[in-house]
């Protein structure tokens, strides 16, 4: 897919690579009507959508493709996601490979969790052995039909094991062939740097608001040399928060007047869908069949 080394071609360019998170295909049409090049499509944040549940390893392989297929249906970016821990061993990844790739995705990211997975900053994770993981990132590879889908391997060892472990795994996983390496909840710029200066492979960073993790600028982790940073939850977040406000609000006064100046009006949430162009092309076709 000509879209797929779009973003190959991103990742090797000058400049750091941003994808903001999305839970649904309308956030990745904001993403991509807001001029960004590359959409993120969260687990955590479809977990949340979808069942309304937290990122306990609840939603499967299938119900994200479902949701992963809708998002790159309904842009014409590169869509890279999350796929957990492959779920389930390596004959778990090759399938998961295969379905997303099929889906028309871009790029998946797969974690040493054990299955079922946590999100990553939440407390009492468990890994994976080193030599387990690393399998699965060969097996991701060795099942793509596109060598331009990307297989990033995160690790969430510093966590678990502290810095070090985390490099270990990060290393292995760029010899293995892993197109970048994603290590997942690092506390200091300090850390951030012996990263980059330690893995030999471009690199994903993950910007998670409100956490102990040090809130850096795009232009920061490009300098350090981060490749590619992606935004899961900012827009999940803002939803939750801003609707319960608005559901809070109407309850309570019987009207939502209050926030119609942060809403989008029907004309612009319908261009933003598309409405105008269904509607020439409806009308092309009628002309057309009239002729």
């Amino acid at each position: 897919m000509e879209i797929r080394k779009t973003l190959v071609n991103l990742i090797r360019g000058k400049g750091i690579v941003v994808a903001p998170g999305c839970h649904d295909a309308l956030g990745a049409k904001i993403i991509e009507a807001a001029g960004f090049d590359v959409v993120y499509m969260t687990g955590n944040g479809v977990s949340a959508s979808l069942i309304g549940k937290p990122d306990i390893g609840l939603v499967t392989m299938s119900e994200m493709v479902i949701r992963a297929r809708g998002i790159v249906s309904a842009v014409n970016l590169p869509v890279i996601c999350d796929s957990d821990t492959g779920y389930g061993n390596v004959n778990n990844v090759i399938r998961t490979v295969e379905e997303y790739e099929a889906a028309g995705v871009s790029g998946i990211h797969i974690e040493d969790q054990i299955t079922p997975k946590k999100c990553g900053a939440m407390a009492g994770l468990k890994l994976v052995s080193l030599e387990e993981h690393i399998a699965k990132i060969k097996a991701a590879i060795g099942a793509r039909k596109d060598k331009n889908f990307l297989i990033i391997a995160r690790t969430d060892s510093r966590a678990v094991f502290g810095l070090e472990e985390a490099i270990r795994r990060g290393k292995a996983a760029a010899k293995a062939g892993a197109d970048l390496v994603y290590v997942e909840m690092l506390e200091s710029v300090d850390e951030l740097k012996k990263v980059v200066k330690s893995i030999k492979a471009p690199l994903m960073y993950d910007t998670l608001e409100n956490s102990k993790v040090p809130y850096m600028n795009v232009k920061d982790l490009e300098k350090i040399g981060y490749k590619l940073v992606i935004y899961p939850l900012s827009s999940t977040f803002l939803y939750a928060k801003t609707s319960m406000k608005l559901m809070t609000e109407l309850k309570k006064t019987g009207t939502t007047a209050g926030f119609l100046k942060d809403m989008m009006t029907l004309h612009d949430y319908e261009a933003l869908l598309g409405l105008g162009e269904i509607k020439e092309r409806e009308n092309m076709l009628t002309r057309e069949c009239k002729d």
